[in-house]
């Protein structure tokens, strides 16, 4: 007779692993028009370990968790992936969450946008405009939703924690253009939500930067991202696929940058799912 000491522990079946994952992925995704994300079983094109599905409305996402890494490939009604479109070295739901919400969302919308006879039908930039502005003033904050500067454009702007959020959408376009101003010790802790999770180690900086300002500015930066000087002066940083910007020159590049000195920092595309789901971040 085997003793209970000795018997071996039952193993995580395969199926629920991604099944638990995809629910616990659900939970940290925003609704989007009242809609909230759900998780079922699913079988992959590309795997035989069992996967699950991620739907809101007609977007869907496949994961499929294993034992080194989380595979996913997004879904629309006309294109089914037959390979992981990306892969995360993480099996955890939050930094799952926020690559999809990084990542991954913003090239589904992307394609979803694009124009073809038998493309799902997407919200327009004025239904997603709104859909932003309802989240910011779910947190307390006053908006103003008015026509973009460029033609086939529409801006939401608040203010919060003394930065001001520009958040402007371009024709079809399902992915948003930020800018935030004001001093540099709040526009340095903004942008750090959209960026990764900071680097281990001692952030490289290039070599020769030029600015007090910008010195500031890229020692924050670089912790998260690459950067670069554009011809002497503001910063570029990060890359696409993924949220990418620019750091706007200090008019006196002697000029001491104490935490009171004005900052202007622009971020392109932002998805906006990831937008609703930092609100409660940038207009507490």
């Amino acid at each position: 007779m085997t003793s209970p000491l000795a018997a071996p522990a039952p193993s995580v079946s395969l199926a629920s692993q991604s099944l638990t994952l995809a629910q616990r992925i659900a939970e940290r995704l925003p609704e989007r028009a009242g809609t909230a994300w759900t998780a079922e079983p699913h079988q992959a094109w590309w795997s035989t370990v069992p996967a699950a599905r991620l739907v809101q409305g007609e977007r869907a996402l496949i994961v499929v968790s294993r034992a080194w890494d989380t595979q996913i490939g997004w879904q629309l009604p006309d294109r089914t992936p037959r390979a992981p479109d990306f892969t995360i070295q993480r099996m955890a739901p939050e930094p799952v969450a926020e690559f999809l919400l990084r990542l991954v969302l913003p090239v589904l919308d992307d394609e979803a946008a694009r124009p073809r006879t038998d493309a799902p039908r997407v919200p327009s930039r004025l239904e997603l405009c709104a859909e932003i502005g309802n989240a910011v003033r779910a947190q307390g904050s006053a908006t103003y939703e008015r026509p973009g500067f460029l033609p086939n454009s529409h801006t939401v702007t608040w203010t919060s924690d003394r930065v001001r959020y520009s958040v402007t959408l371009h024709g079809t376009n399902p992915v948003a253009d930020v800018q935030m101003q004001g001093p540099v010790l709040a526009v340095e802790r903004a942008v750090a939500h959209f960026l990764p999770p900071a680097r281990e180690g001692r952030p490289a900086l290039p070599t020769g930067l030029r600015g007090r300002l910008e010195r500031r500015m890229a020692s924050v930066l670089a912790r998260h991202v690459g950067i670069e000087q554009v011809d002497g002066k503001g910063l570029a940083f990060g890359t696409a696929p993924g949220v990418y910007g620019y750091v706007a020159a200090s008019p006196d590049a002697k000029a001491r940058a104490h935490d009171t000195t004005p900052a202007s920092v622009d971020l392109h595309n932002v998805g906006v799912d990831f937008l609703v789901s930092l609100a409660p971040l940038l207009a507490r």
